[in-house]
């Protein structure tokens, strides 16, 4: 193993190519999920809620509750994919398969092996965030050029729950233990982070709680095509402060288990 500070960008993308060419061999059942699951949603909402709820007041613009959680389905795509290849994929390969111990025998250092896991698993967000986009432009719920220049939102969004993911996978000690994180910090952000409904419609309290969680401020620069939030720059920082939290908590938690 590498000096822990030595950093290339051949040693991170050679991690990364690794983790991309086993995801193609069956790339045709991992586009599955992020194209069959936005999809669905956006069909049994979208269509299906529609009708009882009628239109959506956000930033003082009356739009279609399909346009509102298009939006919404790009960010619990992302959410979805980054998190669970970080925290599962990534805890399999660092507990059972010994992939990360198996990295470091070669010429690579812990930060190239750690950033090229954190890129891979954000990779895959970005993958379904940017299809679930696709598929709500061809519905007709997004521009185009909103989705290219919400790319770099994406990208952050990726990483910050990639960042989630590696820190669950450093910290539990039994794979049945990342259903903690899952039931205490993502179902309460995929349902009331805003998804579904203005987060204005919660209780005060809750309403508070919902907008720190990190999905919130991403979510809320997604639909900045349907209007721009007066924080907007306020959320951005939020989310990099997330980010960067998190993934600093990650690599402090992974790195003990694989020099002890």
């Amino acid at each position: 193993m590498k000096r822990l500070s030595t950093v290339t960008l051949w040693g991170i993308y050679s991690v990364w190519r690794r983790h991309a060419k086993v995801y193609q061999k069956t790339w045709l059942v991992n586009f599955l999920a992020p194209l069959s699951e936005p999809l669905v949603y956006l069909v049994a909402f979208g269509y299906g809620l529609t009708p009882l709820v009628g239109e959506v007041t956000y930033t003082g613009e009356t739009i279609s509750y399909r346009e509102f959680i298009a939006p919404g389905m790009m960010g619990i795509a992302l959410l979805f994919q980054s998190f669970f290849e970080a925290a599962y994929g990534s805890y399999i390969r660092l507990s059972y398969q010994k992939n990360w111990q198996a990295l470091l025998t070669a010429p690579l250092s812990f930060s190239e092996v750690f950033l090229g896991e954190w890129f891979w698993a954000a990779t895959k967000g970005v993958i379904a965030g940017t299809l679930t986009g696709v598929i709500a432009i061809l519905l007709g719920l997004y521009q185009v050029w909103h989705l290219l220049l919400s790319i770099p939102i994406i990208i952050l969004g990726g990483l910050t729950f990639a960042a989630f993911g590696l820190l669950t996978a450093g910290t539990v000690r039994t794979v049945d233990q990342i259903n903690v994180p899952i039931f205490l910090f993502i179902i309460p952000m995929f349902t009331l982070c805003g998804t579904y409904f203005p987060r204005e419609t919660l209780p005060s309290t809750i309403e508070t709680i919902a907008s720190i969680l990190p999905l919130a401020a991403l979510i809320d620069l997604l639909r900045w095509p349907l209007g721009v939030p007066r924080w907007w720059l306020m959320a951005l920082l939020w989310l990099l402060f997330w980010m960067f939290l998190l993934v600093v908590a990650a690599a402090k938690k992974i790195y003990p288990r694989l020099i002890d």
